[in-house]
């Protein structure tokens, strides 16, 4: 008899070791929050210049929200898609915004197709089309087709700022075998293409850097929700038998704070399951346990040795905590300020009780938020629950099948 694995082991404990908590009676009605997102602009790659275009030509489709840029269905029968539109960033008085960019790439996911200064789309022969990325929005979305000759459904899955690692590609393809057309959108480029503000005047103040970095985490959410609906309406023109049946939308840790935004722009969703979910990516950055703002720090360091000529200061360690608590506040489109749009949804909430990335008042007000829907705990940290949704694809998957009441 072959032995079992000590993981395995491990992960069937904490499979029974479950807390389900049902869902709390609906309470009284309370007016939805108003919600308005920043405006997009569509962008032609008729814009895009030599020599990128030259190195590998994709299939270009423009849809409502952004252009479609492919290299079509592989033998698999997979693919993968970016949406690009416009990048229009806000600027502020007194502020020079040094650009910052950190890249995913991860033994846990591999090569990232976000890099420095451009964006790459790579067809399965090992071509590529590289564009840049500082003119232009871009996320790139994969398609998964269902095993099943009749699919259940769509399942939109958001990963996290580690892209789609191993491990959630190993749960992407068991919900194909359970029969769902899965469509998996990475991180908008712009969680990468940070923005750090620095000081080139007596206008340059706290409030202005903050409303800087506020604004630039609102265009992110709001990147979420365009780039869904344009992804969303590239599959009514080519797969339009995929946008029948369930349509369940997931968003796991960084992938899900962009959720309530993007279901102010695409309503229409039987369910919704937030995983590692917290109120606010940008006090998540600044408390510092993801390691982002600690390195952004560290980056910081660096760019004092040789400033641009026209800085006249760059933050110190302190002023830059405050930025950011101050960013965290401003912010409009953030879940702690906007989910309880979600009270009108199917809603299951799943997070590990060991979570040091994600604080747990974060949790704990996020629930309240969301109206105490049906939550599941495990006694796991933040990066082993994306390994328990290996485990729980059958539980979830029975979840998002139950009858609506």
């Amino acid at each position: 008899m072959r032995a079992i694995p000590a993981i395995s082991i491990l992960f069937l404990l904490n499979s029974c070791a479950v807390k389900i908590e049902p869902a709390a009676a609906p309470s009284k009605k309370s007016s939805l929050p108003k919600i308005t997102l920043p405006g997009w602009k569509s962008k032609s790659f008729a814009d895009t210049t030599p020599p990128y275009a030259e190195q590998f030509a994709p299939h270009y489709l423009s849809v409502k929200d952004g252009e479609i840029a492919t290299s079509g269905i592989r033998k698999d029968g997979t693919e993968i898609f970016s949406v690009i539109s416009e990048r229009n960033d806000s600027e502020y008085p007194g502020i020079h915004p040094l650009r910052l960019c950190f890249l995913p790439t991860s033994f846990l996911a591999g090569d990232s197709p976000y890099l420095k200064d451009t964006n790459k789309l790579t067809h399965e022969d090992g071509n590529y089309w590289e564009f840049c990325a500082f003119d232009l929005r871009t996320t790139i979305f994969q398609l998964f087709p269902s095993e099943r000759k009749s699919a259940k459904g769509l399942l939109v899955y958001h990963t996290s700022i580690m892209l789609l690692s191993r491990v959630e590609q190993q749960f992407v393809h068991k919900m194909q075998k359970l029969g769902w057309n899965v469509m998996v959108g990475l991180p908008p480029d712009s969680l990468y293409r940070g923005r750090i503000p620095t000081m080139t005047s007596k206008l340059g103040t706290i409030e202005n850097g903050a409303r800087l970095l506020a604004d630039d985490m609102d265009l992110h959410h709001a990147e979420q929700a365009h780039s869904t609906r344009a992804a969303l309406a590239y599959l009514r023109k080519t797969r339009p038998s995929w946008l029948e049946g369930k349509k369940a939308l997931i968003g796991i840790s960084a992938g899900s704070f962009g959720v309530p935004a993007e279901v102010k722009l695409n309503p229409d969703w039987d369910s919704i399951v937030l995983v590692s979910a917290g109120t606010n990516l940008l006090s998540t950055y600044e408390s510092g346990a993801a390691r982002v703002f600690p390195n952004t720090l560290e980056w910081v360091k660096d760019a004092r040795k040789d400033p641009p000529e026209k800085v006249t200061h760059i933050l110190t360690d302190e002023e830059f905590h405050t930025v950011y608590r101050r960013a965290a506040e401003l912010t409009k489109l953030h879940p702690g300020k906007i989910g309880s749009i979600l009270r009108n949804y199917r809603l299951l909430t799943i997070h590990g009780r060991l979570d040091e990335i994600i604080p747990k008042k974060q949790t704990r007000e996020l629930h309240q938020i969301l109206g105490n829907p049906e939550r599941w705990t495990y006694p796991l940290g933040h990066h082993l629950i994306a390994v328990q949704l290996v485990f729980d694809a059958k539980r979830i998957d029975h979840w998002l099948m139950e009858p609506v009441d």
